[in-house]
């Protein structure tokens, strides 16, 4: 009896245990380089987090590349809006500084006006485990996960 139970636990154990194909977690980002998409918004001082609603289709996605060490471009897009090359500075300490956003004027939506809003007062930014970016500006808080 004792066999059957132990011979029952382990085919429980493999079966809900990874896959060498399976990814069973997603590691911390290393680089800002890459495409990500802004999932959240938390305002800083209240807490209160805005996700994307239903009701607007289109994402914010932004590009980030590197030039050096320290400095990059991005580039991306708003529900209604193309964003063109912006300048971005890191430095060792995770601080990041943007002072200019080059984008197409057509009216935003509530969603995009998180990113545009906020993102020109950026301070710092750091990785979390599910390949998520945060951006940690003045007045909001970004998230974006990695595509």
């Amino acid at each position: 009896m004792k066999q059957i139970l132990l011979l029952m636990a382990v085919i429980g154990l493999t079966q809900f245990s990874c896959t060498k194909s399976a990814d069973c977690h997603i590691d911390k980002p290393t680089t800002l380089e890459g495409k990500w998409r802004m999932i959240s918004s938390e305002d800083n001082l209240a807490g209160s987090l805005v996700t994307k609603p239903s009701s607007i289709s289109g994402d914010v996605d932004i590009d980030f590349m590197s030039a050096t060490l320290t400095a990059g471009t991005f580039d991306g897009n708003t529900p209604t809006n193309q964003i063109f090359d912006n300048d971005y500075m890191v430095g060792t300490d995770q601080s990041m500084t943007i002072t200019d956003l080059k984008i197409t004027k057509v009216e935003e939506t509530s969603w995009g006006s998180e990113f545009v809003d906020n993102i020109r007062s950026s301070q710092s930014y750091s990785f979390e485990a599910h390949g998520r970016l945060i951006i940690v500006t003045t007045g909001k808080t970004l998230t974006f996960e990695r595509l």
